[in-house]
């Protein structure tokens, strides 16, 4: 049982810094696009999980001043995110709840932590087509 709860705390971490490290350009801030890739944790299924990231994306993602978007992917071997955010003073305001929000915690603790890659992309330039 500790043993879980240690890797629930870890995963916890390790979402609370993928979301923290996002940004986007509004001012003098740079747009950051952050990519997570991840697997499901164990026993839980795809459906569980696509559940769990609408609960995310409602109850925790929607009330995130700043964030723009996200987008949630299913990979070859897993699952990817993609959020953006205006700035980076939006972004470590969400540091500092990630860990206090039952429905952030929900979300990473479906996901299996030793798969988690997290990279950040400062994004120079935007296009727009057919919009």
């Amino acid at each position: 049982m500790a043993k879980m709860d240690i890797s629930k705390f870890i995963i916890a971490i390790i979402f609370f810094a993928f979301i923290s490290s996002c940004t986007t350009k509004t001012n003098n801030s740079k747009m950051i696009v952050e990519i997570t890739t991840y697997k499901a944790a164990k026993n839980v299924t795809h459906e569980e999980l696509l559940l769990a990231s609408k609960a995310f994306n409602k109850e925790y993602c929607s009330k995130c001043k700043g964030l723009v978007s996200r987008q949630f992917l299913k990979t070859d071997d897993g699952y990817m995110d993609i959020f953006i955010w205006k700035s980076k003073e939006d972004v470590e305001r969400v540091q500092k709840t990630f860990m206090q929000d039952k429905n952030a915690m929900k979300f990473a603790g479906m996901t299996d932590s030793r798969s988690l890659i997290m990279k950040n992309y400062e994004v120079l330039e935007t296009s727009n087509f057919n919009s």
